[in-house]
């Protein structure tokens, strides 16, 4: 039995990250989202399985500083003594805060920071104590290459709140990897998703819409969560193109 927790289930990336989980067989994957009786949330219950395979929903508000760890306390009740996986996918885009470092809200730094940046440091501990009892533990943190810092002469956008609150997170996972030589953390960015984010996203830069479709995505960051090992490749932010994207 293999066990994956994924935030932000509910819809975009997370929701068809979690479907694709649910479809292979003998699989437990642990649904965070904000409102676990919206109906949402529920039709994720309804989602095809693979044999052996289910799914829990869990109430996080990535904010909480407590709600993961009473997630992770449900899971355990419900007979999940390890997690082998965990997806940081849950964050926050707000076109408003779509401003330079000279003119952006505080307020909106701050909510772009707590979600996006501390959100997945919250998840990561909560489930630290069961993602070590796996044999093949996984940090996976779906950040994006607007967080790079070394390549940030070719981003001439005005994000520095979601910029800024991606660069916080992907020091956090290559630290992780840097803490913990039995765990496997990665950064990856997802491509410019047809979601509802990325979308919001492409026409604040002049698109109509996002260039990758979800489920090419998903497909890509699965293939890549399932070759990595600690010696090839935890570390590393990566493309879904199979690229590696400097810090």
């Amino acid at each position: 039995m293999v066990t994956v927790l994924i935030s932000g289930a509910n819809k975009g990336i997370g929701r068809a990250l979690a479907e694709k989980y649910l479809a292979r067989p003998d699989t437990t994957v642990l649904a965070t989202v904000r409102n676990p009786d919206s109906k949402e949330a529920k039709s994720l219950l309804s989602a095809p399985t693979g044999a052996g395979s289910r799914a829990l929903l869990l109430k996080v508000e990535s904010t909480s500083d407590t709600d993961a760890l009473e997630a992770i306390k449900s899971a355990q009740s419900n007979s999940v003594d390890a997690i082998d996986i965990v997806i940081a996918n849950a964050g926050v885009y707000t076109p408003r805060a779509y401003q330079p470092v000279a003119e952006v809200s505080l307020t909106h730094l701050k909510e772009h920071l707590d979600i996006n940046t501390l959100g997945p440091v919250r998840l990561f501990q909560a489930a630290f104590p069961l993602l070590k009892k796996s044999k093949t533990p996984k940090f996976i943190l779906i950040s994006s290459i607007v967080g790079t810092i070394a390549n940030l002469e070719q981003i001439p956008f005005p994000n520095g709140a979601y910029g800024g609150s991606k660069a916080g997170a992907n020091f956090f996972a290559k630290k992780i990897h840097c803490e913990n030589p039995d765990i496997i953390s990665i950064a990856i960015h997802p491509g410019g998703v047809k979601t509802e984010a990325g979308n919001e996203a492409a026409r604040a830069v002049g698109f109509d819409e996002s260039f990758v479709e979800v489920e090419d995505s998903v497909n890509a960051i699965i293939n890549k969560v399932d070759g990595l090992t600690r010696e090839n490749g935890s570390g590393v932010f990566w493309g879904i193109d199979d690229t590696i994207i400097p810090w």
